[in-house]
């Protein structure tokens, strides 16, 4: 008995000492890879090819480094790159794509003001990289041409080569330094405008006067100045004045006060210069040479048929209806219906019926010649 209590106390002793089975504390969960055990080896569990790509991607991100993308596949390579195409050059030059590789190409140009980098661009990107990284002007060509591009680009009028650049800087900056650059006559018109003062009443040569009041004019893009050259407004400096502020103001009437020998001349001028046919109807009627060059130039400078109906002179009118029907690279119902002949009227329509590839147009032929002849070029 004593020997059966001595045993299950040494038991429970050991019991205690060691702890009961099934009693222990719940595993924390690993931070490391999963890995799989067999027979005590271990094998770890590799990562999908798109876990490591990310990986690569940021730690290229995170280190500012492209040797990451490098080993991605090229497909990936340059979405990669392309945040840090602007870091460097040499990161930039390793975009696969050109479509990707410009914007850095043209930043790192611009950036470092360096022209060489325009020779890794398309030829058309290169014009533009080198046009904006070469000095102002440098392609201008025209020696009187460069010379008004960089006094206007430089605000430094001695740049100027010709009487022009000089007056319009004059009148751009309000400049007296570039009037006295101008001949006598011009310089005093200048002057005038400049300082608000009439240098020109003073000058005794009369063609000095009236080249002055025509600057002065100018400068002052009132027309007022122009009834001050003469008073008969005979000479070619007062059609040159009434006709530039006629065109410049859409003013036709204007017109009206040069000479008669000239003043058709004003009218086809402004009618040219803005395409308003209403310069070519002031024109009187007792002026029919005039009256009809004015409607031919205008037909031809606008492309409008319309005008040719204008023309009295029947061979001149044909002539002015061929030569814009037959060019045409394309034409309208509108156009060919406001013709008044009606055999040049079917003639556009066969043309519209041609350029447009449509029969459609020959049903608006009348004569049964011309509409068979159409219909024809459809089979």
């Amino acid at each position: 008995m004593n020997r059966a209590l001595l045993f299950a106390a040494a038991m429970i002793s050991l019991l205690l000492i060691a702890g009961c089975p099934g009693g222990e504390e719940t595993p924390i969960p690993s931070e490391e890879e999963p890995s799989i055990s067999v027979g005590g080896w271990v094998a770890e569990v590799e990562p999908s090819e798109e876990e490591e790509s990310q990986g690569l991607s940021k730690s290229a991100l995170e280190e500012r480094d492209t040797s990451y993308c490098l080993k991605l596949p090229s497909s990936e390579r340059d979405e990669c790159i392309l945040p840090l195409s602007n870091d460097s050059l040499s990161n930039c030059l390793q975009l696969i794509k050109y479509e990707n590789k410009r914007g850095c190409l043209f930043y790192h140009a611009y950036e470092t003001e360096d022209i060489s980098i325009c020779d890794l661009m398309s030829q058309e990107d290169k014009a533009d990289c080198i046009e904006y990284l070469s000095p102002p002007c440098t392609f201008v060509l025209d020696e009187e041409e460069k010379g008004r591009c960089l006094a206007f680009e430089y605000n430094n009028y001695t740049y100027c080569k010709d009487e022009e650049c000089y007056l319009d800087y004059a009148f751009e900056y309000e400049e007296p330094g570039a009037c006295e650059m101008l001949e006598y006559a011009k310089r005093e018109g200048c002057l005038s405008s400049l300082e608000h003062e009439d240098h020109c009443q003073d000058l005794e040569e009369k063609s000095y006067k009236y080249q002055c009041y025509y600057i002065y004019a100018l400068g002052d893009g009132n027309p007022t100045h122009c009834y001050d050259i003469n008073g008969l407004y005979d000479t070619e400096i007062a059609y040159q004045c009434f006709t530039h502020f006629a065109i410049e103001n859409e003013q036709p009437a204007l017109c009206e006060a040069v000479a008669v020998l000239k003043r058709w001349d004003c009218y086809t001028d402004y009618a040219l210069e803005t395409g308003d046919k209403d310069g070519c109807y002031a024109i009187d009627t007792r002026a029919p040479v005039s009256r009809e060059d004015c409607f031919k130039e205008f037909a031809y400078a606008h492309d409008d048929l319309a005008a040719c109906n204008e023309i009295d002179t029947e061979y001149v009118r044909q002539i002015c209806y061929s030569a814009l029907i037959f060019s045409a690279e394309e034409l309208t119902m509108v156009e060919c219906n406001s013709i008044i002949l009606p055999e040049w009227k079917d003639k556009c329509y066969q043309e519209l019926a041609r350029l447009e590839d449509s029969k459609v147009y020959c049903n608006y032929i009348e004569g049964d010649a011309v509409k068979e002849n159409c219909l024809l070029m459809f089979g």
